[in-house]
Protein backbone atom coordinates (compact mmCIF):
# COMPACT_ATOMS: atom_id res chain seq x y z
CA UNK A 1 0.00 0.00 0.00
CA UNK A 2 1.40 3.35 -0.84
CA UNK A 3 -0.29 6.47 0.62
CA UNK A 4 0.67 9.77 -1.26
CA UNK A 5 -0.66 12.89 0.16
CA UNK A 6 -0.53 16.24 -0.67
CA UNK A 7 1.34 18.65 1.60
CA UNK A 8 0.91 18.69 5.32
CA UNK A 9 -1.10 15.88 5.27
CA UNK A 10 -0.15 13.06 7.20
CA UNK A 11 -1.48 11.91 10.51
CA UNK A 12 -3.60 13.34 13.41
CA UNK A 13 -2.41 16.36 15.68
CA UNK A 14 -0.61 15.99 18.41
CA UNK A 15 -1.97 18.89 20.71
CA UNK A 16 -5.61 20.58 21.13
CA UNK A 17 -6.74 22.94 18.64
CA UNK A 18 -4.44 22.05 15.42
CA UNK A 19 -6.07 21.56 12.35
CA UNK A 20 -6.95 17.73 11.79
CA UNK A 21 -4.96 16.02 9.08
CA UNK A 22 -6.24 12.42 7.43
CA UNK A 23 -3.75 9.85 9.40
CA UNK A 24 -1.26 7.87 7.05
CA UNK A 25 -0.59 5.05 9.77
CA UNK A 26 -0.64 4.68 13.28
CA UNK A 27 2.87 5.44 13.64
CA UNK A 28 3.32 8.97 11.79
CA UNK A 29 1.91 12.04 12.61
CA UNK A 30 1.89 15.03 10.59
CA UNK A 31 0.45 18.77 11.88
CA UNK A 32 0.65 21.80 10.02
CA UNK A 33 1.51 24.84 12.24
CA UNK A 34 -1.75 27.53 11.98
CA UNK A 35 -0.20 30.79 11.43
CA UNK A 36 -1.41 33.11 14.30
CA UNK A 37 -0.66 35.79 16.74
CA UNK A 38 -2.61 33.94 19.04
CA UNK A 39 -0.49 32.32 22.09
CA UNK A 40 -0.53 28.47 21.58
CA UNK A 41 1.14 25.51 21.94
CA UNK A 42 1.83 25.27 18.26
CA UNK A 43 2.55 27.46 15.96
CA UNK A 44 3.94 29.77 13.09
CA UNK A 45 3.91 33.54 13.41
CA UNK A 46 5.15 35.12 9.80
CA UNK A 47 6.65 38.92 9.22
CA UNK A 48 8.63 40.62 7.38
CA UNK A 49 11.37 40.30 9.87
CA UNK A 50 11.28 37.08 9.93
CA UNK A 51 9.84 33.64 11.31
CA UNK A 52 8.67 32.92 14.71
CA UNK A 53 7.86 28.83 15.22
CA UNK A 54 6.57 27.66 18.44
CA UNK A 55 7.44 24.05 18.16
CA UNK A 56 6.93 22.71 21.80
CA UNK A 57 5.27 24.31 24.78
CA UNK A 58 5.30 21.98 27.63
CA UNK A 59 7.26 18.85 27.21
CA UNK A 60 10.86 18.11 28.15
CA UNK A 61 13.31 16.93 25.43
CA UNK A 62 16.79 16.09 25.88
CA UNK A 63 18.37 15.90 22.13
CA UNK A 64 18.04 18.60 19.87
CA UNK A 65 19.14 18.88 16.18
CA UNK A 66 19.24 21.14 13.18
CA UNK A 67 19.73 19.58 9.80
CA UNK A 68 20.16 20.85 6.47
CA UNK A 69 19.41 18.63 3.21
CA UNK A 70 19.87 19.67 -0.50
CA UNK A 71 17.47 17.71 -3.11
CA UNK A 72 20.01 15.53 -5.41
CA UNK A 73 20.55 11.41 -6.18
CA UNK A 74 21.21 9.88 -3.29
CA UNK A 75 20.66 12.29 -0.67
CA UNK A 76 18.98 11.76 1.96
CA UNK A 77 18.61 11.76 6.03
CA UNK A 78 17.51 9.27 7.94
CA UNK A 79 16.90 5.52 6.22
CA UNK A 80 16.65 3.55 9.54
CA UNK A 81 14.12 2.44 11.87
CA UNK A 82 14.05 2.59 15.89
CA UNK A 83 12.80 0.19 18.20
CA UNK A 84 12.11 2.48 21.55
CA UNK A 85 13.08 5.99 20.07
CA UNK A 86 9.42 8.47 19.42
CA UNK A 87 10.75 11.50 16.91
CA UNK A 88 9.69 14.60 16.28
CA UNK A 89 10.94 16.84 13.33
CA UNK A 90 9.85 20.31 12.24
CA UNK A 91 10.09 21.47 8.62
CA UNK A 92 11.17 25.08 9.56
CA UNK A 93 11.91 25.36 5.81
CA UNK A 94 11.59 24.09 2.16
CA UNK A 95 9.80 20.99 1.09
CA UNK A 96 10.45 17.13 0.61
CA UNK A 97 9.59 13.61 0.75
CA UNK A 98 9.10 11.72 3.89
CA UNK A 99 8.83 7.92 3.19
CA UNK A 100 7.83 5.62 5.09
CA UNK A 101 7.67 1.77 6.42
CA UNK A 102 5.59 0.46 9.42
CA UNK A 103 7.70 -2.80 10.14
CA UNK A 104 4.73 -4.20 11.90
CA UNK A 105 2.20 -4.44 9.06
CA UNK A 106 4.55 -3.77 5.95
CA UNK A 107 2.34 -0.53 5.13
CA UNK A 108 4.30 1.65 2.67
CA UNK A 109 3.90 5.19 1.64
CA UNK A 110 4.92 9.06 0.93
CA UNK A 111 4.06 11.89 2.48
CA UNK A 112 5.10 15.79 1.15
CA UNK A 113 6.44 17.57 3.78
CA UNK A 114 6.86 21.59 3.75
CA UNK A 115 7.44 24.15 6.03
CA UNK A 116 5.04 24.55 8.79
CA UNK A 117 4.58 20.60 8.99
CA UNK A 118 5.24 19.09 12.42
CA UNK A 119 5.99 15.53 12.34
CA UNK A 120 5.85 12.27 14.87
CA UNK A 121 7.29 9.49 13.72
CA UNK A 122 6.98 6.10 16.55
CA UNK A 123 8.91 3.40 17.03
CA UNK A 124 9.15 0.45 14.83
CA UNK A 125 8.23 2.94 11.62
CA UNK A 126 11.06 2.89 9.26
CA UNK A 127 12.01 6.38 7.99
CA UNK A 128 13.75 8.66 5.43
CA UNK A 129 13.96 12.23 4.72
CA UNK A 130 14.26 13.74 1.01
CA UNK A 131 14.64 17.29 -0.06
CA UNK A 132 12.59 18.28 -3.14
CA UNK A 133 14.18 22.04 -2.15
CA UNK A 134 16.64 22.86 0.27
CA UNK A 135 15.36 21.37 3.66
CA UNK A 136 16.25 22.95 7.47
CA UNK A 137 14.50 21.11 9.69
CA UNK A 138 14.42 20.45 13.51
CA UNK A 139 14.79 17.30 15.07
CA UNK A 140 14.15 16.43 18.83
CA UNK A 141 13.50 13.55 20.81
CA UNK A 142 13.25 12.77 25.19
CA UNK A 143 16.38 10.82 26.24
CA UNK A 144 20.31 10.41 24.71
CA UNK A 145 20.99 9.28 21.94
CA UNK A 146 21.23 5.88 21.66
CA UNK A 147 23.09 4.51 18.42
CA UNK A 148 22.26 0.66 18.83
CA UNK A 149 18.71 2.14 18.56
CA UNK A 150 19.34 3.62 14.79
CA UNK A 151 18.64 -0.10 12.83
CA UNK A 152 19.56 1.10 9.03
CA UNK A 153 16.44 0.05 6.40
CA UNK A 154 16.77 -0.01 2.63
CA UNK A 155 13.02 -1.69 1.65
CA UNK A 156 12.35 2.12 0.64
CA UNK A 157 8.60 2.66 -1.90
CA UNK A 158 9.93 4.49 -4.63
CA UNK A 159 8.58 7.82 -6.25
Amino acid sequence: MSDKLPAGQGGAPSAPGQPSLPSVCDKLRVAAAPQTDVRQPFRRILQERGELALIEDGPEFNHLVCFSLQPGPGFFRGGHVHRNKVEHFYIFSGAGLLRWVDMETGAKGVVRLVAGDKVTVLPGLAHRFEAQEPLMVVEYFQGLHDPEDDIPFSGWPES
